[in-house]
């Protein structure tokens, strides 16, 4: 009889609780990661043992931009000490000449490309943020 009352105040005891009680809520939950794990671009988790290269090693790209005679596309990373470097890439296959290359006050020279010579990657380094200039103009075959 003794156990009997013991077994009934336990079970008046548990069912006068608040169900709330029973639900560990003080407990951490394991089903999502904090902001810092996951990654940045798919927001998917990263892996705990893979670690990203600094920000710093990787040139920001932005996508190509098809102009009539030209593609072309920038990018941007940072080199460290206040300053960033800013990259131009121009594609072409046809004789184009780019004229008056500038990042803001920062000044490339003249570049034309033509079947032989498709591609010119011009790298400037530069502390500001600011866009990139040229002139583009077609050029006749050379004979």
């Amino acid at each position: 009889m003794r156990r009997f009352s013991i077994l009934f105040f336990l079970f008046v005891l548990l069912q006068s609780q608040d169900s709330n009680a029973q639900d560990f809520m003080g407990w951490p939950s394991f089903d999502s990661a904090p902001d810092n794990v996951k990654h940045p671009e798919t927001g998917t988790e990263a892996g705990r043992s893979k670690k990203a290269p600094p920000p710093h090693k990787q040139i920001e790209w932005q996508p190509w931009k098809d102009m009539r005679i030209y593609r072309y596309r920038t990018g941007s990373r940072y080199a460290g000490h206040g300053n960033w470097e800013h990259y131009l890439t121009l594609e072409s296959r046809e004789n184009v000449r780019f004229s008056e290359i500038s990042y803001g006050s920062a000044k490339a020279s003249d570049v034309t490309l033509s079947s032989s010579n498709p591609v010119a990657k011009i790298v400037l380094l530069l502390p500001t943020a600011s866009h990139w200039e040229w002139k583009a103009s077609s050029t006749p075959p050379p004979q």
